[in-house]
């Protein structure tokens, strides 16, 4: 029993430190502020350390641009989150110097942007942050450094890092090598070939500015259709309001006339209730002033009565009076 006891405690003290180190491991990765909404899970590097950390470690560096607005870099965000080659990735990214720049802190120079400044961009480069020959021209000719899904990129890692191999083994980048459309590289002289390349990136600065002077005038064409769009939903707004506002003011209006008449019919009502309370009032009084008229009557019938009996009780008074005293006269006459 003791020993099931220990074990158990074993167990419980063993689970809660794994826990405790999962959750530690967990903060870790989410308060990575260099991952900018790439996953945690990569060692990433900022960019003005990324030279000397690869010279440190020989190690190539892949650099990723992208910026907060853009869509495209959104998507590619949640690829890295969602795609089941994700482990492939995170596997491969301990062999580069991983870096991710956005917004203002993307570097300026022509050769970081030399098909153009469309985002997001791939870049692979060798220890003095030149780029690598591989890209995905195979798939995207026209913007050759784009790779808008994971197992795209773990292909472009694994090539990157064969071509970085040979550069190390030669100590400088190799005269024949594949780019990402099979084809082999140009076997001029390093020199000749760079001062090309400087050419070429040029004219693809220049070209990049272009596509950036259309890109600012339809940013200015959509920006414009928004004013349009707003100042069109403020109008509609504003007629809306309008209209709910003179609907509200009929509304009291005919609520108003609705109570005005309640008044004249209540006033109505009420007059006609005074005036039958007057007339009730009336004929109870003519009925009460003909009752006393009739009492009157009465009493008067009565006095005149009462004096007519009075008057008949003197006369047999007087009568009788008379004939005693006639008797009185006829007695003392006898006698």
């Amino acid at each position: 029993m003791r020993l099931w006891l220990l074990l158990v405690a074993l167990y419980s003290i063993a689970y809660a430190k794994e826990e405790k180190k999962d959750a530690k491991d967990g903060a870790e990765k989410a308060e990575n502020p260099l991952a900018n909404g790439f996953v945690g899970d990569i060692d990433w590097v900022e960019w003005h350390k990324a030279i000397g950390v690869a010279k440190d470690l020989r190690k190539p560096i892949m650099l990723i641009i992208h910026k907060t607005w853009c869509g495209a870099c959104k998507r590619l965000k949640s690829e890295f989150s969602t795609a089941p080659q994700t482990k492939d990735l995170v596997t491969l990214s301990k062999k580069f110097v991983m870096v991710n720049v956005q917004d203002d802190e993307e570097p300026q120079e022509h050769k970081y942007a030399p098909d153009g400044g469309y985002i997001p961009r791939v870049l692979f480069l060798d220890t003095d942050a030149e780029p690598l020959l591989t890209n995905n021209a195979k798939r995207y000719k026209n913007n050759k450094y784009f790779y808008p899904f994971v197992p795209e990129l773990v292909d472009g890692m694994k090539r990157a890092l064969e071509e970085f191999k040979e550069i190390e083994k030669g100590g400088r980048r190799p005269r024949l090598s594949k780019n990402a459309e099979g084809e082999q590289a140009d076997t001029k002289p390093r020199k000749k070939a760079e001062e090309e390349d400087e050419e070429e990136d040029e004219m693809k600065y220049e070209e990049s500015k272009t596509e950036k002077k259309k890109d600012s005038k339809k940013d200015e064409k959509k920006k414009e259709e928004k004013v349009k769009e707003e100042k069109k939903t403020e109008k509609k707004k504003s007629e809306q309001e309008k209209k709910e506002k003179e609907k509200k003011k009929e509304e009291e209006e005919e609520k108003e006339d609705e109570e005005e008449e309640e008044k004249v019919a209540k006033k109505k009502e009420d007059k006609k209730k005074e005036d039958k309370k007057k007339e009730d009032k009336k004929k109870e009084d003519k009925k009460k002033e003909d009752k006393k008229k009739e009492d009157k009557k009465k009493d008067d019938k009565k006095k005149e009565d009462k004096k007519k009996e009075d008057k008949k009780k003197d006369e047999k008074k007087k009568k009788s009076t008379k004939d005693e005293k006639g008797m009185e006269e006829a007695i003392l006459t006898y006698l």
